[in-house]
Formats: structure tokens, sequence, C-alpha cells
């Protein structure tokens, strides 16, 4: 069932529209009369000319039409037919037995070549398999553009495909997806063909009309030359031919947005029929939202499970610096005491265990910092700021883990600037960083090592993470960045290097990965680097310290 509408306010599914063409009256009215008894309903045009008037009006499923006809021919029409709805099936009827005619209209995309006089039975046969192909087809598209949806592996581009699969699907010149704001107003989330700011703003109006009605009607709005929805009034600033499908998203109660399809041809207007097929495209993209909002949600707690993954060890990491703390104070206080009695202070004792005592302190403030760090969810793109600050922060939050699995070594520059918050950035070197004492955490080998290094090439920031580990396996390798893959079973939630990737790639950069089996694996994250002068130098500081 659509999410966004009841089974007391969706359409009813209209029966299969075929459109009978023949300029012999008595002709039509027999195929007309058969059909109908067949559940079918009828259109008659007596000449292609008017065939092609009608295609808008009623989107056939089938064609059936005559060869030789006044004004224009059958496969004339097929052609004209085949440019205005691709996917209706045409099938071409003639009392003349020409070889050549036949050739031309299956070139031409004919579904069949029937003769006359009928044998009823051969074309409803012909009827019933040129329908099934038609349904068949249009469902082929509808999985194809639902695919799309769900496919996508960056979370973010899930409403580019959805506008990009809606317009191909229902041969729409522009496509709009929006969706509510936190004050409920709607918003472009992405769009496709707008020919101006002012369309999508009027696209948006209309949608808010949509929106606002839906207390009293769920049902999406068609509005085209000659055919009206009361909620949107007239469309005519959009243009004279432009006709408009606006499908309310909703999960029950709940208001995603509103899907805009827009034609501007008035030879392609859309119908009643398109209605059928954008609900169920509607509801295919109710629930790539729905998937798309729970990833969010997902992405937003990941930092805090990488927070709590290393909870442990950033425990230890503050209690160390806190009984170094404690001790130094015990100790001032009994000096400052001895100093009120009037007995003999060391002073320089006494100065440097105020000296160790701050220390201690600004250690703890330090861990502090980054796990709040860590833990924001503050905008990506943010200004400039050292990359040191991001890597050193999650070297000291990774600490205890990769400690116990390996030593870590470091090559950072100095005076490398890059853009975003260091937050996000941090989250993508802590998972990085955990994933490779992880990775050698089941190795048996005396050279365990983590290398973080980092260097300028041209505009670009470029920073390594590689481990001594086993390496990955090529079928898992192509997998890593896919959203909840995970080879850790239920401890992992396979997420953590998808946003990753989501993250650098929201920056402008990228993440890469390269692995030899039983020789280690490489995370290689690229980012736009903050342009220096050329005389500047950067001062490269190798350390063995993960601080």
């Amino acid at each position: 069932m659509n999410p966004s509408t009841s089974p007391s306010t969706r359409p009813s599914p209209m029966p299969e529209q075929i459109l009978v063409v023949d300029d012999e009256r008595d002709m039509r009215l027999l195929l007309r009369y058969q059909l109908e008894q067949e559940g079918y309903a009828v259109t008659e045009a007596s000449d292609g000319k008017a065939a092609l008037r009608l295609l808008n009006e009623c989107s056939p499923g089938l064609i059936i039409t005559d060869v030789r006809m006044p004004f224009m021919s059958g496969l004339e029409l097929l052609r004209e037919a085949k440019q205005v709805l691709p996917a209706t099936e045409v099938i071409v009827a003639t009392g003349y037995a020409e070889v050549e005619t036949a050739i031309e209209c299956m070139r031409a995309g004919a579904f069949d070549l029937i003769r006359k006089p009928f044998n009823i039975r051969e074309m409803y046969s012909c009827v019933t398999r040129a329908l099934d192909r038609y349904r068949l087809n249009i469902s082929a598209d509808l999985v194809r553009a639902s695919q799309s949806f769900f496919e996508t592996n960056e979370f973010d581009r899930i409403p580019q495909a959805i506008v990009e699969g809606s317009r191909g699907l229902m041969a729409a010149d522009a496509v709009v997806l929006l969706m509510q704001d936190v004050q409920g107003r709607l918003q472009v989330a992405h769009a496709c063909g707008l020919s101006s700011d002012a369309e999508g703003s009027l696209l948006r109006e209309l949608g808010e009309r949509v929106v606002q009605a839906l207390s009293s009607d769920r049902t999406p709005a068609l509005a085209a030359p000659g055919l009206e929805d009361r909620r949107l009034g007239s469309i005519q600033a959009l243009g004279r031919e432009v006709s408009v499908i606006l499908h309310p998203l909703a999960v029950g109660e709940r208001v995603l947005g509103v899907l805009g399809l827009l034609r501007r041809d008035g030879l392609r207007m859309f119908g009643k029929k398109e209605l059928d097929r954008a609900a169920m495209l509607a509801s295919h993209v109710v629930l790539a939202l729905e998937n798309w909002r729970l990833a969010c949600q997902l992405a937003s707690s990941e930092r805090l499970a990488t927070l709590g993954q290393v909870a442990a060890g950033i425990g230890h990491e503050i209690n160390n610096p806190a009984a170094y703390v404690l001790s130094n104070l015990g100790y001032i206080q009994e000096q400052v005491a001895a100093l009120r009695e009037g007995e003999p202070v060391d002073l320089v004792e006494l100065e440097q265990a105020v000296v160790d005592a701050r220390e201690g302190a600004l250690r703890i403030s330090d861990i502090v910092r980054d796990m709040r760090s860590l833990a924001k969810t503050d905008e990506e793109a943010g200004g400039w700021f050292e990359l040191n600050e991001a890597i050193r922060s999650a070297l000291r939050i990774a600490r205890v883990e990769t400690m116990r699995q390996a030593s870590v070594l470091t090559e950072l520059p100095g005076g490398l600037e890059v853009k975003g918050s260091p937050g996000p950035v941090s989250q993508v070197f802590v998972n990085l960083l955990v994933n490779a004492a992880q990775a050698l955490e089941a190795r048996d080998s005396p050279r365990k090592e983590i290398r973080v290094t980092a260097r300028r090439e041209a505009d670009m920031a470029i920073i390594e993470v590689s481990d001594t580990g086993p390496g990955i396996p090529s079928e898992v390798l192509s997998r890593l960045f896919q959203p909840f893959f995970t080879t850790k079973g239920s401890t992992g939630t396979g997420l953590g290097l998808s946003i990753s990737r989501n993250i650098v790639r929201r920056l402008g950069g990228d993440i890469a990965v390269r692995s030899v089996l039983g020789d280690g694996t490489v995370f290689t994250v690229s980012l736009p680097a903050r342009p220096v002068e050329e005389d500047r130098k950067v001062l490269v500081v190798p350390s063995r310290s993960a601080v």
C-alpha cells in the first residue's frame, strides 16, 4: 500500500486504455464493441492526426491502427506515437499483404502485424500479449528506477537518485523533490530540468497547497490545460502547455514532502493514466526517503558508537593523568600546611608539583575536548583548520586500541590546513586507526606497525593510514565502502567506512584503499588543502608518539 494514501482515498486502477485508429467507421465500432466486452477502455480516432491529438488524453497502453488512412498513414502514426509514448505498444492492421509494409512497421517498433478481416481469437491473443508486454515494460522501468534509489552507496545522493530515476520513469521534462524542513516548510531537496529558479519556486508553492489540503484530500494533484485541480488553481504561470503532477509523500500522518513532475510539451501532457504510475513510484520514493532518514540517524549515532568502542581506553587515558593531578595536589596541600606551621619548604619542588598538576589537568582537558569534538554534529563544510589537530585528536582517542596491538609511527607536516571541521575529520581517522588495530589483533607477527603520514600534493592533502596486517581479500575489498557491509559479525555496524567516505566526499575529497594479502593495507584520504605561498616551507615532524 502507498503510505501516502488510504484505501478509501487512493485512486482506483484504471482499465487498460486502447486507441483504435481506422478510417472505416464500421471497423472502429466492431473493434470497440469486441474490446469493451473484454473489459478494456476504448477510444476511437478516424485518422492518424486525430489519434495524435488523443494520445495524451487517454494515454493508451496499446494502439491498433490501420495502415492506409488519409492525412497520415499507420506507419507514420506508429513512428510519431513512439516518440510521444515510447512504452505504448502498437498493433498494425492491414488488408494488404505487403511484405515491405510489414518490415517497415516492425523496424519502427510495431508489436505485431495482423491482417483484415480479423480472426477474433487471434486478435484477442495479440491484444493480450501486447498489453502484457506493456505492463511488463512499465514494471521493469519501475523496478530499475527503484533500484537506483536504493543502490547508491552514498546516503546524501538518495534525493538526487530519486529525482533522476523519477524523471526517466515518468518521461518528465523536470522533476523536483520537495521535503519539509524543521519548521514544516517545503524546501527543494533536489531538482533537475527546471528552466529557472522561478519555476522551482512556483512548484514549491503548488506543493505547499497540496500539503495544506492533506487533511481532506490525500490524492495526487494533476493539472493540465483543460484539466485543473481545485487545490492548485491556475498553473498558467508555468506555461500555456505545461502539465504537472504533484504527489504527496507521507507515512501515516507524518508528511515527508511532495514529488513534483512537469512536462512542457502540449503533445505529451500528463493524463489520468500517469497518476497510477506516479502512485506506484511514490510508494517507492517514500520507502527510499525512510531508508535515508534511518541511515542519517545511524550516521549521527555512529560517532557516539565510535566513542563507545574506545570508551574503556578513554577511561584509562583520563584515569592516569587524573591520578597524577591528585598526587601532585596532595603534595601541594601538605607543603602549604607546612608553610602555615612555619616549617621549611622546598619551593622548587613545590613549583614543579604545580607545573606537573597543571600538565595533568591539561591532558584531561585535551581528552575531553577530543571527545566533544568527535561527538559534535556540526556542519562538515566549516572553515580552514590545522590537519594535525584532527589527526592527533584521533590518535589520542584511539590510543589504547592501537598501543595494545602495534607501535604507531607518524610523519605529519606542520602548517597544512584543510577545509571542514575537526570533529568529523577526526571521526574518519578514528575509524581507520581502530580498523587497523583490529586487523593486527589476530596476526601473529613480530612486526606490528600502524603508520600515519601526510603530505601535500598540489592543492590536495594526502593522508595515508597503513598497517602491517594480514591484508584484505579482493572480494571483500570491492565492498568495503558499501553501507552495512561488515566482516566483524554482530560487533560491527558496517557503517564506519561508508560514513567516513561520505564525510570526505562532502569536503571535496575521497578515500581509496589498496591491499595485498599477507602484506598489509593502506587507506589513502585526500582532502582539499588551503593554498599556500610558493616560498612558504612546510615542516615535517617525524615521530613515534601517538600524541
